[in-house]
């Protein structure tokens, strides 16, 4: 048994049937999209969430580092328009923590940002910005110690 998976014939058709799946990727990723897309350059690598800001024309994106980034779209947009990404919130005192998830709140004109510490799990924070000034409007850590840690529902008897 062993080895007929290492026979000539076994490998090439692995590779064969690799190369199908492969095959498609490729093509898949070389077609003409069918709807419009917008082409960015960023200084990252993954970007977890991203939002359209309408009023202020541009997407708002998390980033996986921490932060949020601006792509500005403009008004006269042509197919072959590469978009730059800006960072607009890049807070010292929640470094080493990822942006996971973003929210537009129109009408209180904030942005809201959920933050924790990916791969420790020993931080959690939800953080609101001004979306016209970018400065931090309230922090609400929602992990660590607190005066009260002792107290719990479970300890107490429901009549």
């Amino acid at each position: 048994m062993a080895l007929s998976l290492c026979s000539l014939r076994f490998l090439i058709f692995i590779f064969l049937v690799s190369a199908i799946p492969v095959a498609y990727i490729i093509s898949v990723e070389r077609a003409k999209p069918p709807t419009h897309v917008f082409h960015y350059h960023s200084a990252g690598f993954f970007r977890e969430c991203a939002k359209w800001d309408d009023q202020g024309s541009r997407f708002l994106v998390s980033f996986l580092e921490g932060g949020v980034g601006a792509i500005h779209v403009p008004e006269d947009d042509s197919p072959d328009l590469v978009l730059n990404e800006v960072t607009v919130v890049k807070d010292f005192d929640l470094t080493g923590n990822a942006s996971l998830g973003i929210t537009v709140d129109r009408p209180r004109n904030r942005l809201l940002v959920v933050v924790a510490d990916l791969l420790g799990n020993r931080y959690s924070a939800l953080v609101a910005y001004d979306l016209s000034t970018w400065k931090r409007l309230f922090l609400a850590q929602l992990s660590g110690p607190s005066k009260y840690n002792h107290l719990s529902f479970a300890n107490y008897k429901l009549v």
